[in-house]
C-alpha cells in the first residue's frame, strides 16, 4: 500500500472513528459475555461478588478504614462492570429484582444501540462529506470533535438518561481501580475490569493521537510518527496505564496477604514484562535513524542492526510466552501447562463404593498430620460419603470440569490465545507504526485482541465459579489440587 493509498484509508475511516468503533466493540462483547454466561447457567451475580452480606465503601484516592454496610438498610449495587461497591450517594435506589443476572445485560445492551447509533450516524455524515477526498479531511473534522466530544459528556451527564446508572457505576469501578489501595482485598469483579483494561491499553495512546488532530494545529492526515517531544513518552506512558493498575492489584493482594500469597507476586511478574515491550520500542524511534546514518542507507522497514531491537524482541517473547501460560494454568484452571507432581508417595483413600483408591501425596507428608479423609479407611467406614473422590479423567491439558461441553472449544480458544497474544504484545509497540501501510493492520490486531479478551472472560469466570464451589458435582479436592499446584 502507497502513501495514497494510505491516506484514503485514512480518509475513509479515520483514526478517531476507528477508536469509537473499538469502544463500541468492547461495549457489544461485555454485553454478550454476560448473556452467554447467564443463559449457559452461571450466575454472574455471585461469582463477580455483587451479592453479599456487606460491602466495603471507599473515597479515593484517600483511602480511609472500611465502613461495613448492611444491605437491609440500603440499596443493593448493580453495574454492567460487576462491582460490588455501591455509590453512597446515589439517588436511584436500586431494587433487589434488579440484581438478578437476567437483569445486568439488557441495560448493556440498550447502551450499546444507543452508542453505535449517535457514532455511525457522524461517520455516514463525515463519509458523504469527504466522499473519499483526503483534501477535505480537515476541513470537516469537525464532525469527528462532535461525535468525541458527544460521547464523553454522554458519559458523565448527571440527567437520567443513557442508562444512568450503569454509567455512574462504571466510573465508581474506574475510580476504584485507579486508586486502589496497596493493601487491601481486590474483589473478582475489579480484576476483570482491570484486566479488560489491558486490551484497551494501545487504544489508550490512539485516544491521545486522536485528540491531537482534531485540534485546530493538528490534522487528521498526520501519523504517531509526527508527534515529537513530550508526546513521545506521554503515548507508552498511556498504553502502560492499565497494567499499573493490574501490577498494584496484584501487590495489594499481596500484601493484604501478610505476604504470604505468592502467587499475587507472579501474577505482578506477568504485568511487569510489558513495560520492557512498551517502552523498548518507544525507544527505537531514536535508535532507527542512527542506524540509518551509519550505514549510509534509508531503510523502510521498522528493525535494524541495533541491541534495542534485540532486547525489545526478547522482551516481547518473554511477555508472550508468560502471559500465556499464565492464561491457560491459572486463569482457566487448565492442565495443559502444568507441571507434573514429583516427589510423591501414595496413600489410600476410601471411595464412596468401600473400595480403596490411592491418592499421591508428597514424600515430606507426615501421615498424623494428614486429614483424616486422606488416611486408609474401612469400606464400612461412616465416613465413606464424606471422604473426597478421587481426581476424575479429563481430556488431555483440560480438567473434569467442563462447562462449555466439548473439549474441542478448549483447544481452539487456547490455540487462538497463543496467537493473538504474541500479535496483541508487538501491537504494543509504538514504533511499529513506522510500517505506515500497516496503519489498517494495527486496527485489525486492536480489534482481535478485544475479541480474544471476550473469549478470555468465558473461560476465567468458567474457573472462578468452579473455585467457588458454584459448579455442581465438582468435589472441592480437585480445585485445591488444581490450586496447590
Amino acid at each position: 500500500m502507497d502513501g495514497e493509498d494510505l491516506f484514503a484509508s485514512s480518509a475513509f475511516v479515520p483514526l478517531p472513528f476507528r477508536v469509537l468503533l473499538l469502544v463500541g466493540l468492547g461495549i457489544i462483547c461485555w454485553a454478550t459475555n454476560l448473556h452467554i454466561l447467564h443463559r449457559l447457567g452461571i450466575d454472574t451475580s455471585s461469582v463477580f461478588e455483587t451479592r453479599t452480606e456487606k460491602i466495603m465503601l471507599s473515597t479515593p484516592p484517600t483511602p480511609r478504614p472500611p465502613l461495613l454496610v448492611n444491605l437491609a438498610s440500603s440499596s443493593p449495587p448493580l453495574s454492567p462492570l460487576p462491582t460490588h461497591l455501591h455509590p453512597p450517594l446515589s439517588r436511584y435506589p436500586i431494587p433487589h429484582s434488579l440484581f438478578t443476572p437476567s437483569k445486568l445485560y439488557p441495560p448493556i445492551y440498550r447502551l450499546f444501540l444507543t452508542y453505535a447509533a449517535w457514532v455511525l450516524s457522524c461517520y455516514s455524515v463525515f463519509n458523504l462529506a469527504v466522499n473519499g477526498d483526503m483534501q477535505r479531511m480537515d476541513q470537516y473534522r469537525s464532525i469527528i470533535a462532535l461525535a468525541s466530544i458527544a460521547v464523553v459528556g454522554g458519559l458523565f451527564c448527571p440527567f437520567n438518561v443513557f442508562q444512568r446508572r450503569e454509567r455512574e457505576l462504571f466510573m465508581l469501578a474506574v475510580r476504584r481501580c485507579l486508586f486502589v489501595s496497596t493493601n487491601e482485598s481486590i474483589h473478582f469483579s475489579d480484576v476483570i475490569l482491570a484486566d479488560i483494561f489491558t486490551s484497551f491499553a494501545k487504544v489508550l495512546g490512539d485516544v491521545y493521537v486522536s485528540a491531537y488532530m482534531i485540534l485546530p494545529w493538528g490534522s487528521l492526515k498526520m501519523s504517531a510518527l509526527q508527534l515529537h517531544g513530550l508526546s513521545e513518552w506521554i503515548i507508552p506512558a498511556l498504553i502502560s496505564l492499565p497494567y499499573i493498575v493490574r501490577f498494584r492489584q496484584c501487590i495489594a493482594e499481596y500484601n493484604y496477604s501478610n505476604q504470604t500469597n505468592t502467587r499475587s507476586l507472579l501474577n505482578a511478574l506477568k504485568y511487569a514484562t510489558s513495560f520492557p515491550v512498551i517502552f523498548l520500542s518507544a525507544m527505537q524511534r531514536y535508535v532507527i535513524p542512527d542506524v540509518n546514518s551509519v550505514d549510509g542507507t534509508l531503510h523502510k522497514t521498522w528493525y535494524g542492526e541495533n541491541q534495542i531491537f534485540r532486547l525489545w524482541f526478547l522482551s516481547v517473547c518473554i511477555s508472550s510466552l508468560y502471559s500465556f501460560w499464565w492464561d491457560v494454568t491459572n486463569d482457566w484452571g487448565l492442565d495443559l501447562l502444568r507441571p507434573a507432581p514429583t516427589n510423591t508417595s501414595t496413600a489410600g483413600y476410601a471411595t464412596p463404593n468401600g473400595s480403596f483408591a490411592m491418592s499421591r501425596q508428597p514424600s515430606n507428608t507426615n501421615l498424623s498430620d494428614m486429614p483424616q479423609s486422606h488416611l486408609l479407611a474401612p469400606s464400612h467406614s461412616s465416613h465413606s460419603a464424606h471422604t473426597p473422590k478421587p481426581p476424575r479423567p479429563h481430556p488431555y491439558g483440560l480438567r473434569a470440569q467442563l462447562l462449555y461441553g466439548s473439549p474441542f472449544v478448549y483447544y481452539v480458544a487456547i490455540t487462538l490465545n497463543f496467537i493473538l497474544r504474541f500479535t496483541w504484545s508487538m501491537k504494543l509497540s509504538t514504533h511499529l507504526h513506522t510500517f505506515a501501510e500497516l496503519e489498517t493492520g494495527v486496527f485489525v490486531v486492536e480489534a482481535c485482541e478485544l475479541l480474544r479478551r471476550w473469549l478470555w472472560v468465558f473461560f476465567r469466570v468458567e474457573w472462578e465459579a468452579c473455585k467457588k464451589g458454584m459448579v455442581p458435582d465438582v468435589p472441592k479436592n480437585e480445585v485445591e489440587m488444581s490450586e496447590r499446584s
